[in-house]
């Protein structure tokens, strides 16, 4: 499942990467996303409670605190099933299917010196099927994720996203 957090923030990262930067006190689209998806993906500490389990059913309400205040509410489920070899545990393919919503209220954090906060506008979405191959470490080409939603963001330089 850590590959999956992994995995989360690649597509992420690679999908921001073409925006512009203005200057060294610029939010970098890496912290943005890696603080977005840091509380979107909180959810995965349950995922050690599956082993042995053929049914994905979690349902997630989990509050994030910001490091500098504010905080970021998540909420939603994680669905599907797994087919796993009892003999092994290992698993041998599966599918599943994301849902969450991410409210932001006044979540703030600090990036090259200067202080962002960050409020949904209204909120954030991400939804997605992913397929598990077999080893549980790579997904199949028919996975895929939408993003929905929007964030405002302002620095104490008068930065404003």
């Amino acid at each position: 499942m850590k590959k999956f957090i992994i995995f989360v923030s690649l597509v992420a990262c690679i999908a921001m990467a073409g925006c512009k930067k203005e200057n060294s006190k610029t939010l970098s689209d890496e912290d943005l996303v890696a603080q977005i998806f840091t509380a979107g993906m909180s959810w995965n500490t349950q995922a050690a409670l599956l082993k042995g389990t053929y049914p994905i059913n979690i349902q997630v309400d989990n509050m994030v605190q910001g490091p500098v205040g504010g905080y970021i509410h998540v909420i939603g489920s994680v669905t599907g099933s797994m087919t796993i070899d009892d003999q092994t545990g290992e698993i041998l393919g599966g599918t599943m299917l994301l849902g969450l919503t991410e409210t932001i209220i006044d979540y703030a954090f600090i990036s090259n010196d200067v202080t962002y906060t960050m409020n949904g506008a209204p909120y954030l979405s991400l939804t997605g099927t992913f397929t598990l191959q077999p080893g549980g470490v790579l997904f199949g080409t028919a996975s895929s994720m939408q993003f929905g939603g929007g964030v405002l963001i302002t620095g104490t330089n008068g930065f404003s996203k």
